[in-house]
């Protein structure tokens, strides 16, 4: 098995493919991201230590490192089996498509939006929006994106949210007050800004940030972005949050599954029929009720649909995902 982390948590997304993948009986190459290898290394050698001490083969895991062209050759290769990938859409589904017809699990993109009904508790659900936007700096694919808020609670929660940014803390990472700091280059953080402009430039409003201290975007609330924007519509893996009112719950479900992504989606409401409706109705891997889309326990089974992967990760379901079923008859 090839196993291929994103940058943003490379010693726990590694682990969710060396695990697994050790306990299905399967040998594992790990490649990290390009830009942060050092804990993966730093991983992989305690795991072989391990295993060393274990007398088990010290081969059944390693570790490659290195750019695009790397990850092509490991994926295409025809001594691989099964391939397992977080990152971007773009990039899985182009694995996905040069891997073939090996087997694939795809942790891919997502716009997480996070729906709060006319019942809400919103102090709960803007401190949520909060809590679950703004972290490590918005780099998590299953941070809060879109805020899709019923027309009666709408403008209220957009006072709550703007009150409670002004205390959002940012600055140096090491610093255990900081919220949100410095994305993991420029290139990233330009093309942020760019979406940020791209949406004032079709009529959103900024509520709050929009805009660069140092090395550093402030966290920003957008309203009212429209259909087609990038802020929107994409993966925007930085600390901006968008909000849209809408008439009712069945249009904000509506709203949420108009995206090509469904990865978590989260609904803060009183009524347990709405809160079931959702987990029906919303086309999304995970749902989760009056908390952030990004509650996640590493025991679950964890995955998206549509553009946003196929396959789950969480330790039994990366397990069975790495297991062939095999029927066999015996005639006497």
């Amino acid at each position: 098995m090839v196993g291929i982390a994103g940058f943003n948590y490379p010693l726990l997304l590694a682990s969710h493919k060396i695990a697994p993948a050790l306990a299905a009986g399967c040998p594992v190459i790990v490649k990290p991201a390009p830009s942060t290898p050092l804990a993966t290394l730093r991983l992989v050698h305690l795991v072989r230590e391990r295993l060393a001490a274990a007398a088990a083969p010290v081969g059944a895991v390693q570790l490659v490192t290195g750019g695009a062209e790397v990850g092509r050759t490991l994926t295409t290769h025809p001594g691989v089996a099964a391939v397992s990938f977080t990152g971007s859409a773009a990039v899985g589904h182009r694995i996905a498509r040069d891997a073939a017809p090996r087997k694939v699990v795809l942790e891919l993109g997502s716009n997480a939006a996070l729906v709060v009904a006319a019942d809400a508790d919103l102090d709960a659900a803007a401190d949520a929006v909060v809590r679950g936007g703004y972290y490590a700096s918005g780099q998590a694919c299953v941070s809060v994106q879109r805020v899709v808020a019923v027309d009666a609670v709408a403008d209220a929660l957009e006072r709550k949210l703007a009150e409670r940014l002004r205390a959002v803390v940012v600055g140096d990472p090491r610093d255990p007050a900081t919220r949100v700091s410095a994305l993991i280059d420029e290139a990233a953080t330009e093309r942020v800004a760019d979406w940020i402009r791209r949406a004032r430039a079709a009529g959103a409003r900024v509520v709050a940030g929009g805009t660069r201290e140092g090395r550093c975007l402030t966290p920003t609330l957008l309203a009212d972005v429209p259909d087609g924007e990038p802020a929107w519509d994409e993966e925007i893996f930085g600390p901006v949050v968008c909000l849209r009112a809408v008439p009712d719950l069945e249009t904000a479900y509506d709203v949420v599954n108009a995206s090509r992504y469904g990865l978590h989606a989260a609904v803060f409401t009183r009524d347990l029929g709405a809160a079931f409706r959702a987990v029906e109705e919303l086309e999304a891997g995970g749902v989760v009720i009056n908390e952030v889309p990004g509650y996640r326990s590493d025991i679950a089974p964890y995955g998206g649909v549509k553009a946003s992967g196929v396959g789950r990760e969480g330790p039994r379901f990366a397990i069975e995902e790495l297991t062939v079923t095999r029927m066999t008859v015996v005639r006497p």
